[in-house]
């Protein structure tokens, strides 16, 4: 069994009130303050000093013990809220700035439209997300994988290498001087190379472009 809309409302028009009296506390809290001023401005060292500040301190306590009260009582709301029904997208009960007052019902109604616009935008975010260009997945697919910015280099250092001999026999060393990257880092951006489908070792020391 859950709650009816009546109590809703009932819980909801008490934490406005709630926050009616945490605003006008609130006002009060700047009108000592400056009362405050004023005084130690004429008289900082005279009873009237002392009497402005404790009169400050306790209209500062009581706002925050309003505060406090404010927030427990939206916590209620909220409970309340998901015994009605766990498919009503939780709503902000008490909001800062006061708004004209709706039935439990609208706002329930308001709920499950928030909640389904949601989802929908979710929804589309991660398709978003989640696709990839159509040339990003077709480069993939030819080349079975990522290449990083050495094995870039590498693969530059091999076009222009046998631009020149097309069948020459390369060391590490002579690609790693034409790349212009150690040359411990060669034997992996090869194997990477090969692994994407970009380039083939037909022997020790012979590549071929694909």
């Amino acid at each position: 069994m859950s709650l009816n809309s009546r109590t809703l409302q009932s819980i909801q028009q008490a934490g406005q009130s709630i926050h009616d009296c945490r605003e006008l506390l609130k006002a009060e809290v700047s009108r000592h303050t400056e009362q405050l001023v004023s005084v130690m401005a004429s008289q900082p060292l005279g009873p009237s000093a002392d009497s402005a500040f404790g009169q400050l301190k306790q209209v500062v306590r009581i706002h925050q013990e309003m505060q406090a009260l404010e927030e427990q009582l939206r916590g209620i709301y909220q409970s309340a809220l998901q015994i009605k029904g766990e498919e009503v997208q939780v709503i902000e009960a008490l909001p800062h700035r006061r708004a004209p007052t709706v039935t439990a019902a609208v706002q329930v109604e308001d709920a499950q439209v928030i909640q389904k616009t949601a989802r929908r935008k979710q929804r589309k975010a991660k398709a978003t997300k989640t696709a990839k260009p159509a040339a990003e997945v077709s480069r993939e697919k030819r080349r079975g994988g990522r290449v990083s910015t050495n094995d870039e280099k590498v693969l530059a250092a091999l076009r222009r290498l046998l631009k020149v001999s097309k069948n020459a026999s390369l060391s590490q060393a002579q690609i790693a001087a034409e790349a212009v990257i150690p040359v411990g880092s060669i034997a992996a951006s090869i194997r990477r190379l090969q692994d994407a489908g970009a380039v083939q070792q037909k022997a020790r020391g012979q590549y071929r472009l694909s």
